[in-house]
C-alpha cells in the first residue's frame, strides 16, 4: 500500500503580525515569558551626589527617567519576531511589530536616550574583551574585605551582593532594571560588575551597545523562562515606528528606586560601621562555657547587640527565609519588596 506522501508545511505565517511560520510557532514560547519591567531612578543627592555625577556625566539622565507602562502585546510581538529564525529577520539589530520595522540599533537606542556616541572606544567593552584589573574593581566596588567569588580554576565568576559598597548596590539596582536587566539579587555577574566599575570609574561607555546587546541576547535566547527585559524601551521604539501601543493591556513600571530604596536597601546609613567578626566567637569571648553545655541565662555585653542587628540586618538583606536568634527574632523576606516582584498588570489607558 502506498504510503501517504508528507506534505511540506508552508513558510508563509497565517498571521501577517509574523516574520515567517516558524516565528509564528515561536509566539506561543514568548507568550509564556513574562515582563521584567523597568524602573525610574532618583539621583539620591543627600546620600550619594557622585552617583548624579556619574549618570548625569554620560548623558544618561534620560535613562533613569523614561520608564512608562509597557504594551504587553507589542512587547512579545517585538521579541518573537526579534529571534533570528533562518533568514529573518534579515538585519541584526531589527525588530518587526504589525508591518513596522522596529530598529534597535545602539544608534537608535542612543538618539532615544539623548545620549551622543562619538565613536571613541567603549572601555566596557574593551574591559569584556581583553580583561580589566580585578584588583582595582574589588577596590572600586566592594567594601573592606569584599571580594570577586572564584571557581576551582581560579576564574572569577560574582561578587556577593553584600560585599558590595552602597554606591555600588544602587548602582547594582539601576542596571538590573534599565541597563543589563535580571531579577537575581543575590550576587552580581562578572559582566555586571565590570559595567558597574566602568560607569563609576567614568569610563567612556557606550549604552546604546550595551542595551541592544542585551536586548538581542534576550531575543536569542535558549531559556523560555527568561524574562522579558527592557519592555518599556521597546514599547517607545515602536510607538516611534508607528506602532499604535494605546490598546491595553499594559504593565506598570516597577516601584521607584531613590533615597528610601538607598538607606533601605543599600546601607546607607550604616556605611560608617565596622565590619563585624563572626558572631559565636565574639559571644564566646566573653564566656567561660562551653558551647555545647547548658548554662544559666546571662547579659551578653552592651557591644554584641550590635553584632546582632548586624547579622540580623545582613540576612534580612538577603532575604533570608528562617532566621532565629535565642527566639527572639521572627522570620523575615525582603527579596520580593525589594525587587517590586509583584508588579501590576493594568487593563486601560493611560
Amino acid at each position: 500500500m502506498a504510503t501517504k506522501r508528507k506534505e511540506k508545511e508552508p513558510e508563509q505565517p497565517q498571521s501577517s503580525r509574523f516574520l515567517s511560520r516558524k516565528h509564528e510557532k515561536h509566539f506561543r514560547v514568548v507568550q509564556d515569558r513574562r515582563l521584567l519591567m523597568e524602573r525610574k531612578v532618583g539621583m539620591i543627592p543627600n546620600f550619594a551626589p557622585q552617583y548624579g555625577e556619574q549618570v548625569l556625566g554620560n548623558d544618561w539622565g534620560k535613562l533613569a527617567t523614561y520608564p512608562t507602562p509597557a504594551n504587553i502585546a507589542v512587547v512579545k510581538e517585538f521579541y518573537t519576531n526579534a529571534k533570528k529564525i533562518g533568514d529573518y529577520p534579515a538585519e541584526n539589530y531589527l525588530g518587526y511589530v504589525r508591518g513596522h520595522a522596529i530598529r534597535y540599533d545602539p544608534d537608535s537606542i542612543n538618539n532615544f536616550l539623548d545620549t551622543v556616541w562619538a565613536g571613541e572606544q567603549c572601555q566596557f567593552a574593551l574591559c569584556m574583551e581583553e580583561g580589566a584589573d580585578f584588583e582595582d574593581v574589588e577596590r572600586v566596588l566592594c567594601i573592606p574585605g569584599g571580594h570577586f567569588q572564584r571557581n576551582r580554576s581560579g576564574s572569577v565568576v560574582n561578587i556577593r551582593r553584600i560585599d558590595l559598597t552602597p554606591l555600588a548596590k544602587y548602582w547594582m539596582a539601576f542596571s538590573h532594571a534599565n541597563i543589563q536587566p535580571c531579577s537575581h539579587v543575590s550576587d552580581i555577574t562578572l559582566s555586571r560588575a565590570l559595567f558597574i566599575y566602568c560607569a563609576i570609574r567614568n569610563l567612556n561607555v557606550n549604552i546604546g551597545q550595551v542595551i541592544a546587546d542585551e536586548i538581542s541576547v534576550c531575543a536569542n535566547t535558549s531559556n523560555n523562562k527568561a524574562p522579558l527585559g527592557h519592555p518599556s524601551l521597546i514599547t517607545h521604539l515602536c510607538k516611534l515606528a508607528g506602532v499604535d501601543t494605546s490598546v491595553p493591556p499594559f504593565e506598570r513600571p516597577r516601584k521607584a528606586i531613590d533615597e528610601a530604596y538607598y538607606k533601605q536597601y543599600c546601607g546607607g546609613e550604616d556605611v560608617a560601621q565596622p565590619v563585624p567578626p563572626p558572631l559565636l566567637t565574639r559571644i564566646f569571648q566573653h564566656s567561660s562555657v562551653p558551647m555545647f553545655f547548658s548554662a544559666p541565662r546571662t547579659l551578653l555585653p552592651p557591644q554584641d547587640y550590635f553584632w546582632l542587628r548586624c547579622l540580623f540586618l545582613e540576612i534580612s538583606e538577603i532575604g533570608g527565609d528562617c532566621v532565629s536568634i535565642g527566639g527572639e527574632i521572627s522570620g523575615v523576606n525582603t527579596r520580593e519588596e525589594e525587587e517590586g516582584a509583584l508588579s501590576t498588570t493594568v487593563i486601560g489607558e493611560f
